[in-house]
């Protein structure tokens, strides 16, 4: 080979070389735009699933205190009736309603109710159940507005359609 020619042939190298080099220079310019752009995006991402987070804590904080609200007023009211039970000022009565023609003592003058008055112990076993139901009743309510929430914070603000 001639001198000529291995000239060229590094001449030829070497501006391949540097054009190798300059696209590889935009090529990193491009990528790291690129990178940057997806870097955005998933950032926003990140922040509208935190807004969705904190709003959906926020409901369920107001789902807690207002259930935890009723479970109170259920107990003042409970033991207010306990009080004036074991007082005797008030008491837990059973009406039975008639199934016949008639009341159940025709000379009384009633419409057909019985009123049967409960034994102390009974009626604070009848207000133990009052509670007890309450609580669940309650207790319910609450898992019923989590799961909704749940719902509403995975699957769009709608809902379940009934």
């Amino acid at each position: 080979m001639s001198a000529r020619a291995l000239a060229a042939a590094v001449g030829a190298a070497l501006v391949f070389g540097a054009g190798w080099v300059a696209n590889g220079w935009r090529l990193d310019g491009q990528h790291a735009a690129e990178l940057a752009q997806r870097d955005r995006q998933a950032l926003a991402v990140a922040e509208q699933v935190m807004a969705i987070g904190r709003a959906a804590n926020a409901a369920i904080s107001t789902a807690d205190a207002k259930a935890w609200k009723g479970l109170e007023d259920d107990k003042k009211e409970l033991h207010r009736l306990r009080g004036c039970v074991a007082d005797g000022t008030c008491g837990v009565r059973l009406i039975a309603v008639q199934s016949g023609h008639g009341p159940s003592d025709p000379g009384a003058g009633s419409v057909g109710h019985d009123t049967v008055e409960l034994d102390p112990d009974v009626q604070r076993r009848v207000l133990v159940h009052r509670e007890a139901i309450g609580e669940d009743a309650r207790k319910l309510e609450y898992l019923q507005a989590y799961a909704l929430q749940c719902w509403r914070a995975t699957n769009g603000e709608h809902g379940p359609s009934r």
